[in-house]
């Protein structure tokens, strides 16, 4: 494990709109599942209105399109976009959740459908 992957990469990195479902969680809680709307190899953000606070941890599951790897992590909420007051008026609501322990593995899948990927970058 690389723990705080996410910390190792800029910010302001490159965006890629990209939509697939996303579980995440606490174990005790069960699942919940949503759609992101963009992604970078830091994080992904996810279209919801069960918006939590930021620093909120959760389990994030995912398959990225055409690939049979399952991607697993611990993430954290970055920030949030809260409906009525959003941060970015061109996302929805939703919040930006930072990965915080990819795997070497799960981290070159990543970078792999975003380099190679038919994806525009959002800057």
């Amino acid at each position: 494990m690389l723990g705080n992957t996410a910390l190792a990469f800029d910010y302001r990195e490159p965006r890629y709109d990209v939509s697939f479902a996303v579980y995440y969680g606490h174990k005790k809680f069960g699942p919940m599942s949503n759609y992101t709307v963009n992604m970078s190899m830091g994080g992904v953000f996810i279209e919801t209105e069960d918006i939590s606070p930021p620093g909120t941890e959760f389990d994030v599951e995912f398959m990225l399109p055409d690939s049979d790897t399952t991607i697993t992590s611990k993430a954290r909420v970055a920030w949030t976009n809260e409906p009525g007051k959003p941060k970015n008026v061109r996302l929805p609501s939703g919040m930006g959740l930072q990965f915080l322990d990819l795997s070497l593995k799960n981290l070159r899948a990543i970078r792999d459908f975003l380099d190679n990927g038919s994806l525009m970058p959002v800057w």
